[in-house]
């Protein structure tokens, strides 16, 4: 893998000269204004999601099966035993499946125009920008040249580990996982779970406030996996040497600091194809996004909108086929559905189901426990009952994962529970 030189990144668009005009300036700062806002909804809408699935509303899936890492981490399962890892479900592997596709169209677009991750790092990246303005320190190319690096090695090391464990062992240290629950009503039990990926979110977002696309660069193991598939991939975004005027405002506006101005073709890895350069070059034509040769043997060029649009557009087709087809499902299914047979017997019914967005009211239909059993151990109201248990086992002292699902296994006559 070729490593991007350290450039200084800047949230703002650098000045050309003022012989430097053309007449598309405007287009070129909506261009940029569009890209910021679709990264925002993004962020804000699985962040919605996720603050759903942690108060329960309508059941909404959680965050395990909204991230296309999930997908690959539960690939090797699915290959050799058609099933899912534990909180991982088909849309997962169709999500990752998806952004791959999208990588190989587009390189790594979907970090630049979707990944609400992303936008968060940027988010951080802008604020920083107001403080560091033309100061904005630079990582020591000793430094950042080995670390680039590191997201290929926690690619191949969660991967290998998560096949070889059948879990999804990336999940304690993920900061998206941290940050999709930062609203859950048992904050203090979360923390306590997601203690490492806390510290890696705060990594993340500090390190972009000062540096940029912190996580990005450096942590990202499923950037890690779009950057090796752009390697290969149909657009790239190419730089016409005879009209470039080596002004290096390219350079300045890369948020992971690839030196765009030395190349004729950007194939560098590390790109997340956000077309900052191209939406600050002061010469029309000079960076473009193009594709392959047609007849006339021009090369096939596309406006920076029209790449966001693709995108989308792939996105959205994906996501409207799986799911009016119920591949994709963005609601939980309810215990009941998920015991063999709808009757839970000592063989059938696995208590690792239990989770703690699920109520007692559920977990007694699909056991056929009493309800008052519930009440009397674990000293819950009738109010109580039809609320996600996260909400108040703190409050009352218990565990979901432990004491639950121990006392579940044990009145339906299991030996051990899971």
């Amino acid at each position: 893998m070729d490593v991007s030189s350290n450039m200084e990144p800047t949230a703002s668009a650098p000045q050309p000269n003022s012989s430097e005009n053309r007449s598309d300036r405007g287009a070129q700062h909506r261009n940029r204004i569009v890209r910021i806002w679709t990264l925002a909804l993004g962020l804000v809408i699985i962040t919605v999601l996720g603050v759903g699935h942690q108060f329960g509303w309508g059941k909404v899936v959680g965050v395990d099966a909204l991230c296309p890492f999930g997908g690959l981490e539960t690939l090797w399962a699915l290959i050799v035993s058609a099933t899912f890892l534990q909180r991982v479900a088909a849309s997962s592997v169709i999500l990752l499946a998806t952004v791959v596709a999208i990588a190989v169209v587009f390189r790594r677009s979907f970090c630049g125009y979707i990944c609400p991750f992303g936008a968060l790092q940027e988010l951080f990246a802008r604020a920083g920008s107001l403080v560091w303005g033309n100061r904005r320190p630079q990582m020591p190319t000793m430094l950042d040249r080995p670390a680039r690096y590191l997201k290929y090695v926690l690619l191949v090391g969660f991967v290998v580990w998560s096949w070889q464990a059948a879990e999804l062992v990336l999940r304690p240290y993920d900061p998206w996982v941290a940050w999709m629950h930062l609203g859950a009503p048992d904050l203090k039990t979360v923390v306590a779970e997601f203690a490492v990926g806390f510290v890696v979110l705060g990594v993340s977002v500090v390190g972009s406030f000062v540096y940029d696309r912190f996580f990005c660069k450096y942590l990202c193991p499923m950037g890690a996996l779009l950057a090796i598939v752009s390697k290969f991939s149909i657009f790239k975004i190419r730089r016409d040497t005879t009209t470039c005027t080596n002004c290096k405002a390219c350079d300045k506006a890369c948020p992971v600091n690839v030196s765009v101005s030395t190349v004729e073709t950007v194939d560098s890895p590390e790109c997340i194809d956000c077309s900052e350069c191209v939406n600050v070059c002061p010469v029309k034509g000079t960076l473009t996004v193009t594709g392959p040769k047609n007849k006339s043997g021009q090369r096939v060029t596309l406006g920076t909108m029209a790449v966001l649009g693709s995108v989308l557009a792939i996105i959205g087709v994906a996501l409207a086929l799986t799911t009016a087809t119920g591949t994709f499902a963005w609601t939980l299914p309810s215990l009941a559905a998920i015991t063999p047979g709808g009757a839970a017997t000592p063989s059938s019914f696995d208590v690792a189901n239990i989770r703690g967005s699920m109520s007692f009211e559920e977990v007694s239909k699909a056991t056929g426990i009493p309800g008052e059993v519930f009440r009397q151990k674990f000293g819950v109201t009738e109010a109580q009952m039809v609320k996600p248990m996260k909400e108040f086992a703190e409050s009352k002292g218990f565990d979901v994962e432990t004491d639950v699902r121990g006392f579940v296994a044990e009145q339906l006559g299991q030996t051990t529970a899971p």
